[in-house]
């Protein structure tokens, strides 16, 4: 096992022991307490002071750098001497810096509003990815929205069960089911993250208006397109891969990504101004409540509570984010409720001994937790 092997496999370990039950990603005690929901304006400029003045590292350096940091939280999760990039869904032997066939992707191109590497959101990890050389070009600084005609197509491989397709003409760049909400969500920060206010930070501005995305360099800079990604965002929901990578970010970084830890706060801040106790309608929302026993053998026991009726989905995952079993996919009243797992698949064969994700599903609000199978 390679160096960055072990220390990949030790940081997994570590954030397994520390998850309990609790939200999808699951952010340090009290991390997000200062933010104040009581309006969209005072959870815009409090979740902006929780995020802002993260550990700044160089774009490519001897030492600690962006490809450091990349390799580890764009890991392939089924090959840890790999990376898994975001456009062509290939997985690449790590390469450790320099020429090669995948490179580093500004989701939010750097044309818009930081040009170099003077600029802080230049080498912030949360909106930079590893990604194939080749459709990294095809994409250019081409904003992201739903491309309906005449598009040009960037075929997904199908890798760890999933596929799809990139498509993209002169002015949008649709990206594939499997990472349209990686990407919405890195867009989400970047907004919030930087408003101008350091000598060496834009204010970026997502837009619904595709006129005002112009190159520019500081100033107000402008992304989006805002529609197309809160949709993106809610057909994509966050999966225990891209939980990982905003822990493998933060733990550089010291920053998080709060529309990972927090989805529902997406459309609160840049669609409908509605959540769970603001407004007049708020969105499904569930927890997990308890998972007993855990560990378990044979069965265990999902108590999980859905605080608003919607449709809700509770599956199983395996550590890759593969799915394992689907518990349940209904809609559901707002009260407490048990399933119950016997260690089976979807083709009701006995999974092996292994740590597994339960996640809860419902509207644009998650949650997840570990539940262990010992045999």
């Amino acid at each position: 096992m390679t160096k960055s092997s072990r220390l990949m496999a030790a940081f997994l370990a570590a954030v397994l022991l520390s998850w309990s039950l609790c939200a999808l990603a699951d952010a340090p005690a009290g991390y997000y307490d200062t933010v104040d929901l009581a309006s969209t304006a005072t959870c815009r400029v409090t979740l902006h002071a929780v995020i802002d003045h993260h550990t700044v590292y160089p774009y490519t350096s001897s030492s600690t750098d962006t490809w450091n940091i990349l390799e580890s939280a764009d890991e392939d999760p089924l090959v840890s001497a790999n990376i898994l990039d975001v456009y062509k869904n290939h997985s690449y032997v790590k390469i450790g810096g320099g020429v090669g066939p995948y490179n580093r992707e500004h989701s939010w191109p750097k044309s818009y509003g930081f040009s170099s590497e003077s600029w802080v959101p230049y080498t912030d990890c949360h909106h930079l990815m590893l990604c194939d050389s080749s459709y990294n070009s095809s994409r250019g600084n081409k904003p992201f929205d739903d491309c309906l005609s005449g598009c040009t197509s960037r075929p997904a491989d199908t890798y760890n069960g999933e596929s799809g397709t990139n498509l993209y003409d002169t002015d949008s760049w649709e990206v594939w089911q499997g990472r349209k909400g990686d990407v919405a969500r890195a867009m989400f920060y970047m907004d919030v993250r930087y408003e101008g206010d350091a000598s060496s930070e834009p204010d970026l501005v997502l837009t619904d208006n595709q006129a005002l995305i112009q190159v520019t360099d500081g100033g107000v800079a402008y992304m989006g397109l805002t529609p197309a990604l809160l949709e993106w965002h809610l057909d994509d929901p966050v999966d225990a891969r891209e939980m990982l990578r905003n822990d493998v970010v933060y733990s550089y970084q010291g920053n998080r990504n709060p529309f990972v830890d927090h989805p529902e706060w997406a459309d609160y801040l840049f669609g409908s101004g509605v959540i769970s106790g603001v407004g007049d309608a708020p969105p499904a929302m569930v927890a997990i409540d308890r998972i007993a026993p855990n560990p378990f053998n044979p069965s265990t026991t999902v108590e999980y509570s859905v605080r608003n009726p919607g449709h809700v989905v509770v599956r199983i995952y395996d550590l890759t984010g593969k799915v394992v079993c689907t518990l349940v996919d209904e809609n559901k009243d707002a009260r407490d409720y048990q399933v119950r797992w016997d260690g089976r698949d979807d083709s009701g064969q006995v999974v092996s001994s292994a740590t597994y994700l339960c996640r809860i599903q419902a509207g644009s609000a998650a949650a997840m937790s570990k539940l262990t199978l010992l045999k």
